[in-house]
């Protein structure tokens, strides 16, 4: 699975791009960028008072006073020094660079300038892994309000540091997917015994927060860290700030990667589904015919014949004068033109009929034309 960049890379190639210009001797050019990262933090890049020699680097938290109650103000100033100066107005810390003496080791700092929001998170964690290294037990419960309807505790304790976050799942589908990812880190939890325990509790908070003001609600999860001393000492404790301080971000992004990843298969399989029924519908072919010699024909239906209007009119009487007095139609007269056309067989068939009187009942009728009209005058003569 892919793991969000812990720092911010617009500052880091902003910075690169000035630095490397300054060494080049290339005339500085005016930068103004405003950007925005996750949980509603919001950066500022500027040239101060117009001066293109000068870089200021300036970053806005919503929740930077809770921070500065866990020593936000001490640890940057540990981390970034001279860099740190008074912060620019509508903004929490600022960060300044001068072009004209560029560090020697310009990568580092460009790196720890991209770290900002990290380090701005780190003090509140710090404080509380070397509560429980230093066995201290009882001390307040930190809350950090890092969203306006999300939060994180952290509570130490003398084997452990207990990290629960609490975030809002705006759809019912995040709510499901957002399970599946919970019970794979349960099951993570086999593969490697050095993992965290992580807890995954929906509608209710866990018991850590049992008396606290903790949201409830059916689109309300807590997800659980349960960080042992192995996470917490000096060799590790960078990289565990480092992957939980940005796990709120982490689950959100991959649940609307994988309705995303949903989506586009089910487009797809229905795309599939419809090619099936369009291979499935037979299509009208046209049959070419051809006779005997190679020659190609096509049937025609047969041309009715169009009725004249006196049969038409008298048909449209009979059939009125039918529906007037209830009796049923009478069938048509067989003198009465037939609106079909003649059959060519049953024409053959009288030609033949006609041949054979002609050939066998001519003769017989020229002998009675010219002998019995005679025998018929001698009787009546007689």
């Amino acid at each position: 699975m892919i793991l969000l960049e812990i720092n911010n890379r617009i500052i880091e190639e902003t910075l690169s791009l000035k630095f490397d210009g300054a060494s080049n001797g290339t005339k500085p050019e005016a930068v103004e960028v405003t950007f925005a990262d996750f949980d509603g933090v919001l950066y500022h890049i500027s040239n101060p008072n117009g001066e293109k020699t000068k870089v200021m680097v300036s970053i806005s938290l919503k929740f930077y006073k809770e921070l500065q109650e866990h020593g936000a103000d001490e640890l940057l100033k540990r981390v970034y020094g001279n860099f740190l100066v008074s912060p620019e107005s509508g903004y929490n810390v600022s960060l300044l660079y001068d072009l004209d003496a560029v560090p020697a080791d310009k990568q580092d700092v460009i790196h720890q300038a991209g770290m900002l929001k990290r380090n701005c998170f780190a003090s509140v964690f710090e404080k509380y892994f070397k509560f429980q290294e230093e066995g201290r037990e009882g001390e307040a419960r930190a809350v950090v309000h890092y969203r306006d309807d999300e939060s994180m505790y952290l509570e130490a304790k003398k084997d452990r540091v207990t990290v629960v976050f609490s975030t809002v799942f705006k759809d019912d589908d995040d709510v499901i997917i957002g399970k599946v990812f919970m019970q794979e880190f349960k099951e993570g939890r086999r593969a490697s015994h050095t993992a965290p325990q992580v807890l995954f509790s929906h509608r209710e908070p866990p018991l850590e927060l049992k008396d606290t003001d903790a949201a409830v609600g059916d689109n309300i999860g807590y997800i659980t860290f349960v960080l042992f001393p192995r996470h917490t000492s000096l060799n590790s404790r960078d990289n565990t700030i480092n992957l939980i301080h940005t796990f709120r971000d982490y689950l959100h992004y991959h649940i609307k990667c994988s309705k995303a990843y949903i989506h586009t298969r089910m487009r797809a399989k229905t795309s599939d589904f419809l090619k099936v029924l369009n291979r499935a519908r037979p299509d009208a072919e046209k049959k070419e015919m051809k006779t005997i010699t190679g020659k190609t024909f096509t049937r025609r239906r047969p041309i009715r014949k169009r009725r004249t209007g006196h049969a038409h009119k008298e048909s449209d009487a009979k059939a009125t004068l039918d529906r007037t007095s209830g009796c049923p139609p009478q069938p048509p007269s067989p003198l009465s033109p037939s609106p079909l056309p003649p059959d060519p067989k049953s024409q053959e068939n009288v030609s033949r009929l006609l041949c054979f009187l002609f050939y066998h009942y001519f003769p017989l009728l020229l002998f009675f034309r010219n002998n019995g009209v005679a025998c018929l005058i001698q009787d009546g003569s007689a």
